[in-house]
């Protein structure tokens, strides 16, 4: 049974000396408590050293007073002739006497003691002034070890690495989203309609080219002469030109430098 209390002990003695290390606010909370408990220890001690004082002075001033009544007294006693009544309050003055050196004596320790004990009180209660001073001043110097303390174990946490991965890899499956859609749009794209955007392209270009001469006509750059046709019109107009003549204006003049040829080679032979 000892050994289990011991055990018991030593677990919760084991179990407090870890909540205290985690939490060093429980530690300064409890000196500042145990020296507020002795200060008022000492205010109380000190108290009742300086009541007893002043009760003691209350005493030794009572007995002064009997002292000096007891003296008055046997001086009447003593002109009025009534010497054995004289000499019994000399005896009570005598003994009040006794008394008050008693009361002197013990009045002194006990000045003595408050003395000390008020100055005890005043050194705890600086002692206590300091010891509060001293838990703010490390409760704050606490509080910003634990906050320096968050931000690196905030700061290892944090990883950069990872979020570059991550964001290289957002990069590299954008860019493959945004390809995939290219290539399907150029799937879904007939080759007719890639020749009539192509064939668009070349009449912008040659209304530009024709806009552009004319410019260059106005400014002087060029002659009117030296102005070129279309290349569309270039190209076709011959054919239209040779298509839209007679066959006989093209034969006849072939038909008669053949007729002359033969002609002159008739002589020869």
């Amino acid at each position: 049974m000892g050994r289990f209390l011991r055990a018991i002990r030593g677990f919760f003695g084991s179990f407090l000396s870890g909540v205290e290390q985690r939490n060093p606010e429980i530690l300064l909370e409890n000196a500042v408590q145990d020296e507020l408990e002795n200060l008022k220890k000492l205010q109380v001690a000190a108290a009742r050293t300086m009541a007893y004082e002043k009760m003691l002075a209350n005493d030794g001033a009572s007995k002064q007073k009997i002292i000096a009544a007891k003296e008055r007294q046997a001086r009447e006693l003593a002109a009025r002739g009534q010497r054995d009544a004289a000499i019994e309050v000399v005896q009570q003055k005598q003994e009040a006497q006794t008394a008050l050196a008693e009361i002197e004596v013990r009045l002194e320790e006990s000045r003595k003691n408050s003395q000390e004990m008020e100055q005890a009180f005043r050194d705890q209660e600086r002692r206590y002034n300091d010891v509060v001073r001293e838990r703010a001043a490390l409760m704050e110097e606490h509080q910003r070890a634990r906050a320096l303390r968050t931000a690196n174990d905030a700061r290892a946490n944090i990883s950069l690495s990872d979020s570059s991965r991550d964001l290289e890899k957002a990069r590299q499956a954008i860019k493959q989203t945004s390809y995939e859609a290219e290539a399907v749009r150029e799937l879904g794209t007939s080759d007719t309609e890639r020749q009539i955007a192509a064939a668009e392209v070349d009449i912008k270009r040659i209304d530009a080219e024709r806009e552009l001469e004319m410019m260059e006509l106005q400014m002087g750059l060029r002659d009117a002469d030296s102005l070129e046709a279309p290349a569309g019109a270039s190209a076709d107009a011959p054919a239209e030109t040779a298509a839209s003549q007679p066959v006989e204006s093209v034969d006849e003049p072939a038909a008669e430098r053949q007729g002359e040829a033969e002609q002159e080679e008739r002589p020869r032979g």
